[in-house]
């Protein structure tokens, strides 16, 4: 007869499916962190950044985009801290920064900060499209992050030509008077475009709200879209590496490209602050449309095209104000197609890097007379004796 096994069967024993940690956070108690790691992906997201791979050979040089991006920051907040006090009318505009300067708590040294915080921006962002022009970054998979990159820049001329007239103070009048009309000289469509800018015939009412607006509505739309584009394409296609391949092996962001990082910010940073603080920015006399005794300068960044403007002879004054800038602004947006040459060593790129050192030495020799000839500032009460009525009246006409 057949005995059965009487044995108790053992039980089967299963390996305990892996949990994710979407589903560990589920379970658990969630504290602050936990909560948002699961609503919002942050900390992956910040380990990511983290851990990404540095070809060797990055350095100091890949830092001024950081530093381009905390300045804008910078502006965003001290700007908005002064549009709660300025007011954009051409009978209270003057005294509304005026009020700010010497009455609201911190005014003078926000408005410094504002003020520096601006050509530290322009310097910055100069170095970083000009690091990457000679590194050859924006070759074949970059050419939309140049592109976009160069809008940024352009963005960032027409902050610092509206936000100049604000003050409207005798330096920020005169100064818009000439840089209007230098849009005249537009072939065709100049005088058309001249009245639509300053919303008439002269500067004045409309011309200080419309910039108003400009500056603080339309150019910082377009910014904030163009710089989150700028960071998905340097985050979609990396760092370029140096030109000539350095051995070894990547590293991570952190802590090596970090601390480069902080490091250029704090100085970058603590020189404006230093700055706002050792030379706060003054204020020239109120703006009086009915004189033509005062020497307009534009900010440094805007004296190249200036001085270029006045040492062109009469009728070619098109070359300095609409054809050259025009050619170099096309130029820098088609560059990634103009430059034909698949290296990215200077030395291959003989014919691109000789046009470009000729346009940065004819802007420099250029911005470099124009601060050498660049008046000691007036006071409220000189302003009504500059001797430089002759230069007013010509620039403005032009």
């Amino acid at each position: 007869m057949e005995q059965k096994d009487l044995t108790p069967e053992s039980p089967v024993v299963r390996e305990p499916e892996p949990v994710t940690e979407e589903e560990r956070l589920r379970r658990a108690r969630p504290g602050l962190k936990d909560w948002l790691e699961l609503r919002l992906g942050w900390w992956g997201f910040v380990r990511k950044n983290l851990d990404e791979p540095m070809p060797p050979g990055v350095g100091w040089w890949q830092t001024l985009g950081n530093l381009v991006l905390t300045l804008l920051v910078f502006q965003f907040v001290t700007g908005i801290a002064l549009a709660m006090y300025y007011s954009p009318s051409p009978d209270t505009a003057y005294q509304s920064v005026k009020h700010i300067t010497e009455n609201v708590t911190l005014g003078s040294f926000v408005r410094g900060l504002h003020s520096y915080g601006s050509s530290a921006i322009m310097i910055a962002i100069v170095l970083h499209i000009l690091r990457t022009f000679f590194w050859g970054s924006y070759k074949r998979p970059r050419e939309l992050t140049w592109v976009v990159g160069s809008v940024i820049f352009m963005i960032m001329l027409g902050f610092s030509f509206t936000g100049y007239l604000l003050p409207w103070d005798q330096k920020a009048y005169w100064a818009t008077v000439v840089g209007t009309r230098i849009i005249a000289t537009v072939p065709l469509v100049g005088e058309s475009l001249l009245v639509l800018v300053r919303g008439g015939e002269e500067v004045g009412a409309l011309t200080l709200t419309r910039f108003y607006a400009i500056h603080i509505m339309l150019l910082p739309a377009g910014l904030i879209a163009l710089t989150g584009l700028h960071l998905y394409l340097v985050r979609r296609h990396h760092i370029a590496g140096p030109v000539t391949p350095v051995k070894g092996r990547p590293r991570p962001f952190y802590p090596s490209q970090l601390f480069k990082d902080a490091v250029v910010v704090l100085v970058g940073v603590g020189a404006v602050v230093f700055l706002a603080i050792a030379m706060p920015p003054g204020l020239e006399g109120v703006a009086d449309p009915t004189g033509t005794d005062f020497a307009p300068r534009p900010e440094w960044y805007f004296l190249g095209l200036y001085e270029l403007l006045k040492i062109m002879p009469p009728g070619y004054e098109v070359l300095a104000t609409f054809v050259i800038p025009g050619i170099i602004s096309v130029g820098m947006l088609i560059l990634p197609w103009l430059d034909r040459s698949r290296s990215r060593h200077p030395g291959k790129r003989q014919l691109i890097i000789d046009l470009a050192m000729a346009v940065i030495l004819l802007i420099g020799l250029c911005t470099l007379k124009g601060i050498l000839e660049t008046p000691p500032p007036h006071t409220p009460s000189e302003a009504s004796h500059s001797a430089a009525a002759p230069e007013t009246a010509t620039m403005a006409e032009r």
